[in-house]
């Protein structure tokens, strides 16, 4: 079911979708053409007067399609679809086949020169983002390389010797010169290798505390008359 109307401004016209739209319909608005296929629905007209293509959409509701076709010339046309016979009408969608090819030429056309200068943009970018790269780290490189020079210079600063402390010869003759620094004397030669000879005056002897262990029981031996009393225990002759 198609429902058509017109205001002076533009035309509106509500396509009933029976099922629900599953892909992307095909639509072509040209200045005197309308196209609306999903199969199986398919709507087609060449339109009494121009209309603003560029101005003009198609929306798609779960139910119904709106086609709105703005007019270039406003005004209620008083017949706003042609009238053609089978072969005019043939002839007209030769016509309109060769347009839309050469429109979507041109369409094809202009997206791949956005895609071209899109893409020359990003690599612009890129090459500007790794120029700048460069730039931090040769300025890093050159920071290093002056607080190094910084770095050595007050080594050497620190460790170089201060004039207070360098010792003259007094000048002779009265000559008003800077006189050379005194030496030191080199050092000693290392002492050869060689023999200590040492002695004691008295013979180291060292006692062994007798075992308290023993002692007890030797002391009850004895005092019980065992024989060899009065010898030295095995134990005794050991410590000593």
């Amino acid at each position: 079911m198609v429902q058509i109307s017109q205001t002076e401004e533009d035309i509106k016209i509500s396509i009933e979708l029976n099922r629900l739209v599953t892909r992307k319909p095909d639509v072509v608005l040209l200045p005197q053409y309308l196209k609306f296929n999903n199969p199986p629905i398919f709507f087609e007209r060449h339109l009494a007067q121009e209309i603003d293509e560029m101005a003009s959409f198609c929306r798609i509701f779960k139910n119904e399609a709106r086609i709105v076709l703005v007019k270039k010339e406003k005004g209620l046309w008083p017949e706003m679809f042609q009238k053609l016979d089978k072969e005019a009408l043939m002839q007209k969608r030769l016509e309109i086949a060769d347009l839309i090819v050469e429109r979507n030429k041109k369409r094809d056309e202009k997206a791949l020169e956005r895609y071209d200068n899109k893409r020359r943009a990003e690599i612009q970018k890129e090459i500007q983002r790794e120029t700048d790269m460069r730039e931090r780290v040769k300025q890093f490189q050159e920071n290093s390389v002056r607080e190094a020079l910084v770095v050595d210079v007050r080594k050497e600063a620190k460790a170089a010797p201060k004039p207070d402390t360098l010792q003259y010869p007094p000048s002779s003759g009265g000559a008003s010169r800077l006189a050379t620094p005194i030496m030191r004397p080199p050092m000693s030669s290392v002492r050869g290798s060689g023999r200590i000879n040492v002695n004691f005056t008295t013979q180291h002897k060292r006692t062994t505390p007798k075992r308290e262990s023993q002692a007890a029981m030797e002391k009850a031996y004895a005092a019980a008359g065992g024989p060899n009393a009065n010898v030295q225990s095995p134990m005794e002759s050991v410590d000593e």
